[in-house]
């Protein structure tokens, strides 16, 4: 029996029966419990006795437990109850979480070594999301890590990420670590040693000699990142899991069951032999730690953002950026580029490497500036235009109904023109050639602005719509929404419409290539205008730079535009059995006028791809919705309850209370 087992079957604080131990680590223990009162299953962990004499970490305790309890996130494990208790005589302090059932992403890279780019994107955007939820509460993860990530089945053949172990987080306070000083080693035996050159981390480190203690001075209890001296047993190498830079007992079910079940915290000591007064707890891993950690510099959000590259880097290739001896991975951390992410996986995008390897800079200043941003700009360069097009196609057949009525709507003065038109074809031969030719000359005129706007107003409600299935997915799609974005906004819209129609038309006259280059920058004009409140020449600004974001996306778009409506009317004349050099009937030459209304069916679809294009560009720059969805908001006016309720944060954190003497 280990010395942790004798709590089995007992009862903490007459909520809570131990019902099996499923893993133990240098703080404590986590088992499998029953809360008593709704006989669910919890996991709870329990922090061994000795070291409730430490008021120090008994403080820090409750940090943590607060830390984790703060966070109420679908993608965060779930801290229910923290406390003390008595048993047999003893102090003990426990943390209830929920119970999960599952693998960690270790686990999963273990097997299948590298993972599909469509699967890291997936991974990566739901641990994004989770921790930054966690960074807009203050709250910096530190040991983002595989095994902190946790893939719990959802019952219909997927998963859902949980990331694990917020525990640890820092709540504002200033890190002290100084790593500078780590002892030097002359042979694997003195110095923990992490080696998953060929085989994945989870299973090299494990039959590594982790043995002994790295200490260092520190000034405070969560200040070290070190490694923490593994727990004499007589437990085959196998039944034991590495956490990177610790050894954690695992028992049966341990790694498919329960979610905390690696502990992350380390014994106080005395210094002994080492001269030393402390050995702290671990707060990072150093195969997953950001430069500024190993340096023992003040953190914030963007060392998880260079966590989060690390785990890209390693679901990508195999293998974290570097490996070998603690202290040799920590002087990488801080002085070594690492290989380039696409030297090792060839067939990653270009523009999917360069996000990885941005994440991976030193200067914190130029990675991405947010978990958000991150998650964005990976989705918005692993997905192609394939992608966008097949996403075009999907929302103009589910919504087709929709997209039809505007653009009816949108098409009236065509119609009314091109059914004037069609009279005048009729009557053509009890009309002079003078009269039938200034009329139709004038209705020719007419239908130009028309077109244009049939054009823009299909392009400037679809943009809003468009945008707000992608934020707001569950709000009802009306129409009206849109109108009333358009309505509001219509002066400058026309404005800067007309300023961007002068363009290009101009460069259209002057020469071809003028005009295509003002149609590819000018582009995403519309959807600038009406969802970011800006208009003429900022918005023109701000079109600019965001098809500067890809340039080629855009351009092969921008010649879709173009030849589509050729070649659906191309398609009409033929079907129509219009040809110019054969003479038609009259009754022809009337059909013929109305092949020009075919845009009708055909301009809300091309609408629809500039919209996902101009959400794509935002993706690339790691630009979120929120600041869009409010202009919509606040143009639709009154909302439906549930809808408020559906955009509102009803989690609150409660304010923090001083200490009262």
């Amino acid at each position: 029996m280990t010395p942790l087992d004798h709590y089995v079957g007992q009862i903490l604080d007459d909520k809570y029966r131990l019902e099996s131990l499923l893993g133990q680590g240098g703080m404590g223990a986590v088992y499998l419990a029953t809360h008593l009162g709704t006989e669910r299953y919890v996991a709870l962990k329990l922090i061994a006795p000795q070291f409730m004499r430490n008021e120090e970490f008994v403080e820090r305790f409750k940090r943590e437990a607060r830390a984790a309890g703060r966070l109420r996130h679908p993608n965060v494990v779930d801290v229910t109850d923290f406390g003390f208790s008595s048993s047999r005589a003893e102090r003990v302090a426990y943390l209830v979480m929920e119970y999960l059932d599952g693998c960690t992403l270790s686990d999963v890279l273990f097997e299948e070594n590298r993972l599909p780019l469509y699967w890291v994107v997936d991974i990566l955007e739901q641990v994004c999301s989770a921790v930054h939820e966690a960074h807009q509460q203050g709250i910096v993860h530190r040991d983002l890590k595989p095994d902190n990530i946790w893939l719990e089945p959802n019952g219909l053949g997927g998963y859902r990420i949980k990331v694990l172990d917020f525990g640890i987080a820092k709540l504002g306070e200033t890190a002290s670590v100084d790593v500078e000083h780590l002892p030097a080693s002359d042979s694997a035996e003195d110095t923990a040693t992490l080696v998953p050159s060929s085989r994945p981390i989870a299973a090299t480190a494990a039959a590594a000699e982790i043995g002994k203690t790295i200490a260092a001075p520190l000034e405070n209890l969560e200040a070290a990142t070190l490694i923490h001296p593994s727990t004499a047993s007589e437990e085959p190498a196998e039944d034991q899991a590495d956490n990177g830079d610790q050894v954690t007992r695992m028992f049966p079910r341990a790694r498919s069951t329960v979610a905390e079940a690696r502990l992350t915290a380390l014994p106080l000591s005395n210094g002994g032999d080492t001269g030393l007064t402390r050995v702290g707890a671990i707060l990072g891993t150093p195969l997953y730690m950001s430069p500024e950690q190993c340096r023992g510099e003040h953190l914030d959000p963007r060392s998880d953002i260079y966590s989060l590259g690390i785990i890209a880097y390693q679901m990508l290739t195999g293998s974290p950026p570097f490996t070998g001896e603690t202290t040799t991975i920590i002087r990488a951390h801080k002085e070594s580029a690492p290989t380039p992410v696409r030297q090792l996986n060839k067939k990653l995008p270009k523009r999917v490497a360069r996000i990885v390897m941005s994440a991976l800079e030193k200067d914190p200043a130029a990675r991405p500036q947010s978990a958000s941003a991150f998650a964005n700009a990976m989705r918005a360069n692993a997905e192609g235009l394939g992608v966008l097009y097949r996403r075009a196609f999907a929302l103009y057949s589910e919504y087709f109904p929709k997209f039809l009525k505007l653009s009816f709507v949108a098409h009236i003065p065509l119609i009314l023109l091109t059914l004037i038109l069609a009279a005048l074809v009729i009557a053509q031969p009890h009309l002079s050639k003078l009269v039938f030719g200034i009329s139709a000359g004038l209705v020719g005129v007419l239908q130009i602005p028309a077109t244009l706007f049939a054009a823009w107003m299909i392009s400037a409600v679809t943009a809003v719509l468009v945008t707000q299935l992608a934020a707001a997915p569950l709000k009802p799609v009306e129409l009206r929404t849109g109108i009333n974005v358009l309505r509001q906004r219509w002066r400058p819209f026309l404005r800067t419409g007309l300023r961007v129609f002068l363009r290009i038309l101009i460069g259209w006259i002057l020469f071809i290539i003028p005009g295509f280059v003002m149609t590819i920058r000018y582009m995403l004009w519309s959807p600038v205008v009406l969802l970011e409140g800006v208009q003429g020449k900022p918005a023109l600004k701000r079109a600019r730079q965001l098809a500067a974001r890809s340039w080629w996306t855009v351009i092969i778009v921008c010649i879709f535009q173009l030849i589509t409506p050729s070649l659906v009317n191309l398609l009409m004349v033929r079907l129509l059995g219009i040809s110019r050099s054969v003479k038609v009937g009259r009754g022809i030459r009337v059909t013929g006028q109305f092949t020009s209304l075919t845009t009708i069916f055909v301009m809300p679809l091309m609408s629809i791809v500039p919209a996902l294009l101009y959400l794509k560009m935002r993706q690339l720059g790691g630009e979120t919705l929120t600041e869009v969805m409010t202009h919509i908001e606040d143009a639709e006016g009154t909302h439906s309850k549930w809808q408020q309720r559906m955009r509102s944060r009803l989690t609150v954190t409660p304010p923090t209370r001083l200490p009262t003497n």
